[in-house]
């Protein structure tokens, strides 16, 4: 419990109304839930404006919570049980014990100069929010990577992406540009080149050149790349496969991508 306060038991609560309104579509923020996500969400300062502990929550994680928001001066609150699951609003109750609500980043932004190991992950039309919040965890833990997502992806703060980040939407922030190939027309013209990926490939990714600034770019789950962004690629390369299926998960390819690129950049 947030020390030295009787946990809040009326959902018209001005903290719990503020965070409600703050959360819903449009409010300019999103909702965290689990001690864990939440603590690294506190540890890297994205604009945390309060976190809600469960009451009668007694575990070391949370604990650690709530110290971690003591010393960095977040807003911290506790909730009776029918307040917090209600904002959580799944319709049911889990074994979380902290929520967090968190300001959303500024919309996509072009960067000034791209620095010699540019690369970004852009990822078109991709549907499931498990696949974006993968994406995102890719570029993160196989950095130094950015990651972007056209306009019609699935929403990268929603909770189901947030959660299957593991806590890497906190250091990557992706780009949501309303036009992705327009967007990556604007870093060719910034000097990166974008590699593209088909089954239908001139050649592999380990033939290709994977080095300097790069964008990879992985389309939709079933339906591939579009044509647009197709003639934004200045190569299109192919992943080897020898097996009975005809493609990989797009978070597998973009794994294998992104790791091809370590490997010829020497820094793996």
């Amino acid at each position: 419990m947030a020390e030295g306060e009787a946990a809040i038991t009326s959902i018209k609560d001005a903290a719990v109304v503020e965070a409600r309104k703050a959360v819903a579509p449009g409010g300019g923020s999103y909702l965290v839930d689990g001690a864990g996500l939440v603590l690294q969400a506190v540890e890297a300062r994205v604009g945390v404006a309060t976190v809600f502990l469960l009451g009668g929550a007694d575990d070391e994680e949370t604990a650690a919570l709530a110290l971690a928001c003591r010393r960095r001066n977040v807003r911290c609150a506790t909730l009776s049980r029918g307040v917090f699951f209600k904002l959580l609003s799944l319709g049911y109750e889990t074994a979380v014990s902290a929520l967090a609500v968190i300001a959303r980043p500024g919309g996509a932004t072009m960067p000034e100069a791209l620095p010699e190991d540019f690369c970004l992950l852009a990822g078109e039309t991709i549907q499931d929010p498990r696949n974006v919040g993968v994406i995102v965890r890719t570029a993160d833990g196989m950095g130094p990577a950015a990651a972007a997502f056209s306009a019609d992806s699935a929403d990268p703060y929603c909770r189901a992406a947030v959660r299957s980040s593991t806590g890497s939407i906190f250091r990557v922030a992706p780009a949501m540009p309303g036009d992705l190939p327009g967007y990556l027309r604007r870093l060719r013209g910034m000097g990166a080149r974008v590699i593209g990926t088909s089954a239908a490939g001139e050649q592999t990714c380990s033939q290709a050149d994977l080095t300097g600034r790069v964008v990879i770019a992985v389309g939709n789950e079933t339906k591939g790349m579009s044509e647009a962004m197709r003639a934004e690629c200045d190569e299109v390369v192919k992943i080897p496969m020898s097996g009975g299926a005809h493609s990989f998960n797009v978070t597998v390819a973009t794994g294998i991508l992104l790791y091809e690129r370590t490997r010829q950049t020497g820094k793996g």
